[in-house]
């Protein structure tokens, strides 16, 4: 570089101080981001939790980088599982859990079992999908009002999560509307398009799709839609509303999403971009409806919050103590913002594409990559900071700076370009990454450098104030609240 490092650190710390540091000026591109859209029909298990936690924070990061972020549920309200659970609901008991999603998906289960062995419910259940997909607005609404009382549930985990959705688009109103109807009959303009005992699909064998996925098809023999048909004109209905159409998916959507796009380009549209991850694993292996080893996301969720809240307090492996003297009041909200925030990060932190397994107990280390640690290096920003307020003095240089303040101010100086990347690649894994970096990097620098009573504490106080600032704005960024105190 060519500026000496005095000035330097002094010009950065006096451009951190800036309001807009870091962030994105105003895009004018709207971006509308789909995530989440688990079918209404259980709880959420943390198989998929990557998915809304993900959606969120990419959601977060685009707002903080200057585009206009929408957030959307789609709420698949009219295929088998719908009528399954609108059938339950109407002839089971459910459950005696607190929750409604846990209660509901017993009345679920036992219509989904009576399904495999019971002529006579499959019928019914069968000639309700029949009806949906005629557009009958009686079970129409049957069938949304079932899933909406899912939802209810569904929701209340969402929002403990810290995760929302702008919007929830329903897929019924895609069929009362007409407009799946008008993708049909364009569909069928293709030059792709074929028919086979009256079913209609597009063959991609000119698109490089061998196999049982050549054919795909986008009408049952009866002429009726199927759930791709559906998806297809919900995606046209996104680009009436937004420039980019963004979809979080699980891993097992790729062909989907690709076959997807090819359906859309016949019809003139623009395709979505899509960002898959892969699926969370739990100590004891992989997580299988069918093995029985699902686990829902709100247990997960309640024995995160409930070891945070014993953790409060203790002692921990290097000697110190996470808060001892913290009131009971106090202490059950600083444990569930610690336990959430744990597993946002824990997840964050590694890449949507690569499995992983989820460790509570690492979620919680506060000597390791980290939440806790993140966040109880911003309270100790706040407690330095304690004693000035809002009146921070200005920064002036009266010695050489330390490595370690080097070091920091490198850290801090690669704030705007880290999220430009992030955001531009949609590689969310980089902003925890950056978080622990300059968490470490601040913890360093205050075991090295006195900060007050020291003759460079007006520039040092101010160091202070900008790690503070970075590790607030990329906390926010993760969905996790920085706690002054902890």
């Amino acid at each position: 570089m060519n500026l000496k490092w005095d000035d330097f650190a002094s010009n950065l710390v006096d451009e951190i101080s800036n309001e807009g540091y870091g962030k994105g000026k105003g895009k004018k591109e709207k971006i509308l981001i789909e995530h989440t859209s688990a079918n209404a029909t259980g709880p959420f298990h943390m198989g998929r939790a990557r998915n809304p936690i993900i959606g969120d924070s990419i959601a977060r990061l685009l707002s903080y980088s200057g585009y206009d972020v929408k957030t959307e549920y789609y709420v698949n309200d009219t295929g088998r599982q719908a009528a399954t659970l609108a059938y339950g609901i109407d002839n089971y008991k459910p459950g005696k859990e607190d929750k409604k999603d846990h209660r509901l998906v017993n009345c679920y289960r036992l219509a989904s079992e009576e399904l495999k062995d019971n002529d006579e419910i499959r019928k019914i259940i069968y000639k309700d999908m029949e009806l949906i997909e005629k557009g009958d607005k009686k079970t129409l609404l049957k069938v949304r009002e079932a899933a909406e009382q899912m939802l209810e549930g569904m929701k209340l985990s969402l929002q403990r999560l810290k995760v929302e959705a702008d919007s929830y688009f329903h897929e019924s109103d895609l069929i009362a509307t007409g407009v799946v109807d008008k993708v049909i009959e364009n569909l069928k303009q293709s030059k792709l398009c074929d028919e086979e005992s009256g079913a209609y699909y597009l063959n991609l064998e000119a698109e490089g799709i061998a196999g049982r996925n050549q054919k795909f098809f986008f009408t049952r023999k009866n002429g009726l839609s199927l759930y791709t048909t559906r998806d297809i004109a919900y995606h046209l209905n996104k680009f009436n509303r937004c420039d980019t159409a963004l979809n979080i998916l699980g891993e097992d959507h790729k062909l989907q999403g690709r076959l997807l796009g090819i359906a859309l380009r016949e019809l003139k549209s623009k395709e979505p971009r899509n960002l898959f991850y892969s699926f969370v694993n739990l100590p004891g292996g992989k997580m299988s409806t069918r093995a029985g080893r699902v686990v829902y996301l709100d247990d997960i969720m309640e024995q995160i919050v409930e070891l945070a809240k014993q953790k409060l307090g203790e002692d921990t492996s290097q000697g110190g103590r996470w808060k001892a003297d913290i009131k009971e009041n106090q202490k059950e909200e600083l444990a569930e913002e610690i336990g959430i925030g744990a597993l946002r990060y824990n997840i964050l932190k590694i890449q949507a594409e690569k499995v992983f397994t989820f460790n509570v107990e690492e979620a919680l280390n506060l000597q390791g990559d980290s939440a806790p640690f993140v966040m109880y290096s911003h309270a100790r920003t706040s407690s330095i900071l304690k004693k000035y307020g809002n009146d921070m003095p200005k920064p002036k240089l009266n010695c050489t700076l330390e490595n370690s303040e080097i070091k920091l101010l490198r850290t801090l100086a690669k704030w705007p370009r880290n999220v430009e990347k992030t955001a531009s690649n949609l590689t969310i894994h980089n902003i925890p990454n950056y978080v622990h970096t300059l968490a470490s990097d601040f913890n360093q620098f205050y075991r090295d450098c006195p900060v007050i009573a020291d003759e460079n504490e007006s520039f040092r106080i101010n160091l202070v104030h900008c790690s503070q600032k970075i590790l607030r704005q990329g906390l926010a960024i993760l969905g996790i609240k920085a706690p002054d105190r902890m």
